[in-house]
């Protein structure tokens, strides 16, 4: 239980990471105009995923605006509440729904260190010191967002030739749960492979 709090308060507390760039006055996108949206959508060609980019950004760009720092300090910041949100829902798995995935490896354990993995990483970039460690960080992050993944597309309570009416009520519940931790870690990626990319897009402005 004091685990859940912890998870509920570090997903909390990260929208006070960067409280001098990103407030909550400026998280609207009415009003924003059209110079730094511009920005924005331009900076994101540089990324692999644009559409989930502008999308994530935009919500902030009347800090923005046209500063590259502000916009890497957004990058991370989506990134670094898409990672303790899936830690929160983890932690918040039903004891069934846990003991299944106990039972069907990889197990929870599993997708929590990779989770957690991410979320240390991306929290030592909020506290780097120069561009080329950010960096370094950024990319620890990634690898481990694809070994969360990786892992929830792997199943050994159900097959995933099976007819899906033979599937075992175990199997059942374990892909259900499963394929939203897919979800979750497939965004998270996605969000940090824009992030590294928006880095190398600006060198040496973190």
């Amino acid at each position: 239980m004091a685990k859940q709090y912890q998870a509920l308060f570090l997903l909390f507390s990260v929208f006070y990471l960067f409280s001098s760039v990103l407030t909550t006055a400026t998280v609207n996108p009415a009003g924003t105009t059209t110079k730094a949206l511009n920005f924005i959508q331009s900076s994101c060609k540089s990324t692999t995923y644009q559409s989930l980019c502008v999308e994530t950004l935009s919500v902030y760009a009347n800090t923005i605006k046209t500063s590259p720092r502000h916009l890497l300090d957004a990058a991370i910041t989506v990134s670094l509440n898409q990672a303790l949100s899936t830690k929160l829902f983890i932690s918040h798995l039903r004891k069934s729904q846990f003991q299944i995935l106990q039972d069907c490896a990889p197990s929870t354990d599993t997708f929590s260190t990779d989770c957690e993995c991410s979320v240390q990483a991306l929290q030592e970039v909020v506290n780097c010191n120069s561009w080329t460690d950010c960096l370094f960080h950024v990319k620890n992050a990634e690898v481990c967002a694809i070994s969360g993944e990786s892992h929830s597309v792997e199943n050994t309570c159900s097959s995933p030739f099976a007819d899906p009416g033979k599937i075992s009520a175990r199997g059942r519940i374990s892909d259900a749960v499963r394929k939203s931790l897919h979800t979750r870690f497939s965004k998270l990626r996605q969000e940090i492979n824009n992030a590294k990319m928006l880095f190398k897009a600006f060198p040496n402005k973190h």
